[in-house]
C-alpha cells in the first residue's frame, strides 16, 4: 500500500441530509484510494488562483485519485436518497459532473449562485440550497429493506431513481462503510464480520477489498473514509 501523505479530517452532521463532511490538503503530490461510496458528493476543491466543484454520483467500487500540494479538498457526502436537482444520479454512478468556479469561490449550480462552504459551516450551503429547492429528498436505510405496505418491485424502483443504486448494491456499501467504521474504531475484524451478517471474516476481508480497496487491516492505516 502507497504511502499517504495528507492531512484528513472528518466530522459528522447534524443535519440528517448530511452523512459527514470531510477536508484534506497534501503537502506534496500524494496519491490516495478512493473508496466506495453510496453518497452523492459534492466536492470544493481550492487553489490558490483556481477552484472547481466536482459532483460525484455514487461509486460502487475504489479508484485511484492525485491529490495536489497548494488545494484545498472541502466535500460534503450526502445520505443515500438525498438528490441534487436535474442531476441525473441513475446515471452517473462511478461518474461525475464539473462545475466551474471562480478564485473566491463563488459557483452556479442551477442558475443560482452559491459559494464554497468551509469544513466547520458546511450545513450554511446546504440549508441554503434546501430553501431553494436545489436539494431534495430523504435518506434511505438499504440496510432497513422495504417498509410494510410497499411491494419489494416499488421498493427497488424507488432506490434504483433515488440513489442510482441497486437495493441490494446499496445494502452492500452501507454495510461495508458501517464496518469500516467501527474497524478505524478498533473492533475486531471477527466482531465485526458476526456484528453485521458478514459469513465469515474471509468474507469481511473479500468486501472489505472489493469496495474499499484494502484488507481491514490495511484499512486501520487509511486516514479517510470516503
Amino acid at each position: 500500500m502507497h504511502k499517504t501523505e495528507l492531512v484528513w479530517r472528518e466530522r459528522t452532521s447534524g443535519l440528517d441530509v448530511i452523512a459527514s463532511v470531510w477536508t484534506c490538503n497534501a503537502s506534496t503530490v500524494t496519491a490516495r484510494t478512493v473508496l466506495a461510496d453510496p453518497c452523492i458528493s459534492m466536492i470544493f476543491i481550492k487553489g490558490k488562483d483556481s477552484a472547481e466543484v466536482i459532483l460525484r454520483g455514487p461509486e460502487t467500487k475504489p479508484r485511484s485519485e492525485v491529490l495536489l500540494p497548494g488545494h484545498i479538498w472541502t466535500a460534503i457526502r450526502l445520505q443515500p436518497g438525498v438528490q441534487l436537482r436535474n442531476f441525473p444520479v441513475e446515471q452517473i454512478a462511478d461518474s461525475f459532473r464539473t462545475v466551474s468556479a471562480d478564485s473566491e469561490g463563488w459557483f452556479h449550480f442551477e442558475g443560482q449562485q452559491l459559494q464554497f462552504p468551509g469544513f466547520h459551516n458546511a450545513e450554511q450551503l446546504i440549508i441554503q440550497m434546501q430553501k431553494r429547492g436545489l436539494i431534495i429528498g430523504k435518506a434511505i436505510d438499504g440496510t432497513e429493506g422495504p417498509k410494510e405496505g410497499i411491494s419489494s418491485k416499488s421498493y427497488s424502483r424507488l432506490v434504483k431513481r433515488t440513489t442510482g443504486l441497486s437495493p441490494h448494491k446499496l445494502k452492500q456499501l452501507q454495510r461495508i462503510h458501517e464496518a469500516l467504521q467501527l474497524l478505524q474504531q478498533g473492533a475486531p475484524a471477527t466482531k465485526v464480520a458476526a456484528e453485521l451478517g458478514f459469513v465469515d471474516q474471509a468474507h469481511l476481508t473479500r468486501a472489505a477489498k472489493q469496495f474499499l480497496g484494502h484488507t481491514p487491516r490495511e484499512l486501520l492505516r487509511v486516514p479517510q473514509k470516503p
